[in-house]
């Protein structure tokens, strides 16, 4: 269809005198196309200056936001850990200082006057330190949540200086579930820390030291507790965005009061969660929380302590948005340069290009005769020039590609004319029934069978040429030509031989002489005697056909193998191997060409022997009706989905026959 519609405009162009000009509108002109492309490109390269500084810049200031931080952190973590140590040390010289089995004897009513001495001890303590304004001995019962203060000191100074209010029982003030919480950590490591600042008074740490070495019987587990201010730690840190936390997660300083007073636990939070999972003891991550772009870095303190330190996203990169505006103006300012300077150059390339667009108007029309003349000695100079040889050339192209067309639709002549040399694809005679199936890898093939008979005797012999397309056709066109020769000498002289042996003979001297022993041709002939049920064959190098028997309920096989060169190799030859086998009722016989086993799918894979015999004898076990069409079908299918995604590596041709030596006897000449 493609080839006649090419033919037809060939045509037209010829009578109509020369090419019909198409209607072109021009949407942008050159110019308006240099002046887009210079300004794209400049924004293109100023774009990427700018992000590429806007990008370095972020990283430094990310860098530099990081190292304040961890300097902040470092700082900050290791003077709050070193004042705890203090404490910590001097609220277990208190421990070690009396006797813990005393401290679950009396009851709370009856503590000051049980431990007036051990209190007069833990005095001197008490005033000799300033870390620790007020220290409280007594029991914690896990269990319960419950705190027995049994000896409470304070240093006076310290307690005024940092403004606290301090309670007879300062240990009861202590929540149960506070206590609850602390615990394993008490147990497990002999201290631990809460947050026990409340909203409007000063901010106090609970620092807790328990002797776990002793533990005074069912009453609980001796502790000492020092009550820290945090009004001058708060002081230092102010404008800060520093947390810190145990590795619970419970809160023991935020620089924002509203998580100072409120929260009680930041495990969720993902810088926190980042520092848990480090195993350096200083990092920073990027991260996003509550839908906010953070900064963070983090340090990992003795005690078990986290330091986090936090940094909104836009204050982090306010200077640096500052800077981004500045670089987007003088990026605009360089564009306007550049549409002022390329509006001025573009004249110079315009107007031999449109000198160019008017000789291709009137090549359209048909005028192949132009001769511009080259003004600049550049690419569009090279372009005129090479236009002019252009032209001189249209003309001998034109008749050229007729040529090829011609050349293509005597091609599809010739695959219509092979089509007719080919049997049709079912033959139902007296005494044979055939099925059968062509198809050619190009449009015309090299593969070729048939069939021919007179009296009792039918010769059957399918063919295969090297390679395929037309050469291939050609020769399979000689060999059909023999063979019908030979069948019209069967119809004529009832002496005929139906030699297999000797009709290879002729047809290989055909062969040769058509080709001059440049293309060979692998040939199977065969004769049924149907008085004789027998079965006499020649191979010229074919493929071995399949002789089916069915024996109960399955099918014998049997390959019909005779040696004998391939037609066309020498002018004279009849060294074919000539054999014979009996037949049987319903015996069927399977011609094919190497197309078949040799066929590959994408892989490479060949569809083989195998699998062919496989379903040829599944599809003959199961067919009630019309086996060999079934047969035919079934293979062509299987064959087909073995080859999907690719064009066919070679002919294909196959043909099922089925012996009835019953029939009323003679054939219809074929």
């Amino acid at each position: 269809m493609l080839v006649w519609k090419l033919v037809e405009f060939i045509e037209n162009v010829s009578e109509n005198g020369g090419m019909e000009q198409h209607q072109f509108k021009l949407s942008l002109t050159v110019g308006t196309k240099l002046l887009i492309g210079g300004v794209l490109l400049l924004v293109m390269v100023i774009g990427f200056l700018n992000f590429s500084a806007i990008f370095l810049l972020k990283e430094d200031k990310k860098a530099y936001v990081y190292e304040s931080q961890a300097r902040e952190s470092v700082l900050a973590g290791r003077g709050f850990a070193n004042s705890i140590r203090r404490v910590l040390d001097t609220l277990r010289l208190s421990l070690a200082a009396i006797d813990p089995a005393k401290l679950g004897s009396g009851t709370q009513e009856t503590a000051q006057s049980l431990f007036s001495s051990e209190k007069r001890l833990l005095q001197p303590i008490a005033e000799n330190q300033s870390d620790v304004p007020v220290i409280s001995l007594g029991l914690f019962r896990p269990e319960t949540g419950a705190a027995i203060s049994a000896i409470q000191v304070f240093n006076k100074r310290a307690v005024e200086e940092a403004e606290l209010k301090v309670p007879e029982n300062m240990m009861g003030t202590i929540p149960a579930e506070s206590i609850k919480e602390v615990s394993p950590e008490l147990t497990a490591k002999g201290y631990a820390f809460l947050n026990l600042s409340k909203i409007g008074e000063a901010p106090v740490l609970g620092v807790i030291a328990a002797d776990t070495k002793f533990r005074a019987g069912a009453q609980g587990l001796p502790v000492a507790i020092g009550f820290v201010p945090m009004q001058e730690f708060v002081k230092q840190l102010a404008g800060m965005n520093m947390t810190i936390a145990t590795r619970s997660g419970r809160v023991l300083f935020d620089s924002d009061p509203a998580v100072f007073f409120t929260v009680s636990n930041i495990g969720g939070d993902p810088l926190f969660q980042a520092a848990l999972g480090s195993q350096l003891s200083s990092g920073a991550v990027e991260y996003e929380l509550a839908n906010v772009r953070y900064l963070g870095s983090y340090l990992n303190t003795g005690l078990d302590l986290v330091v986090t330190n936090r940094m909104p996203w836009q204050k982090a990169m306010k200077a640096t948005y500052a800077l981004t505006e500045k670089f987007v103006l003088l990026g605009l300012m360089a564009v306007a340069v550049a549409v002022i300077f390329t509006i001025l150059f573009s004249k110079t390339l315009t107007a031999p290009i449109n000198r160019l667009y008017l000789a291709t108007q009137e090549v359209a029309k048909g005028n192949f005769k132009l001769n511009l003349k080259a003004q600049s000695r550049d690419e569009i100079g090279a372009l005129t020039s090479s236009f002019n040889v252009m032209s001189e050339q249209i003309s001998e192209l034109i008749q050229e590609k007729m040529r090829k067309i011609q050349i293509e639709n005597d091609l599809a002549i010739a695959a219509t004319v092979q089509q007719t040399l080919i049997p049709p694809a079912a033959f139902v005679g007296d005494r044979l029934r055939i099925q059968s199936l062509y198809q050619s890898a190009d449009e015309c093939g090299g593969d070729w069978w048939g069939f021919f008979g007179a009296g009792d005797k039918m010769a059957i012999m399918i063919a295969d040429a090297t390679g395929h397309g037309l050469p291939s056709a050609l020769i399979t066109a000689s060999a059909r030509s023999c063979f019908s020769v030979l069948s019209k000498f069967a119809q004529d002289d009832p002496k005929f031989s139906f030699s297999p042996k000797e009709m290879l003979a002729y047809a290989n001297r055909v062969i040769y002489d058509a080709s001059q022993g440049k293309i060979m041709m692998t040939f199977f002939a065969g004769t049924i005697d149907f008085s004789a049920m027998t079965l006499t064959y020649a191979s010229a190098g074919h493929t071995p056909p399949w002789l089916f028997r069915k024996e109960g309920a399955s099918h014998a096989l049997k390959s019909l193998v005779s040696r004998g060169v391939r037609l066309g190799e020498v002018r004279d030859c009849d060294n074919f191997d000539e054999k014979v086998e009996p037949l049987r009722k319903n015996d069927i016989l399977f011609l094919y060409t190497d197309g078949l086993l040799e066929g590959t799918n994408k892989e490479g894979v060949m569809y083989g022997k195998k699998r062919a015999r496989e379903l040829f004898e599944r599809t003959l076990i199961g067919a009630t009706e019309n086996p060999l069409e079934r047969v035919i079908e079934d293979l062509k299918k299987d064959f087909m989905l073995h080859n999907t995604g690719k064009s066919l590596d070679d002919d294909l041709t196959l043909a099922a026959m089925m012996i009835d030596p019953e029939g009323p006897g003679g054939y219809a000449k074929v």
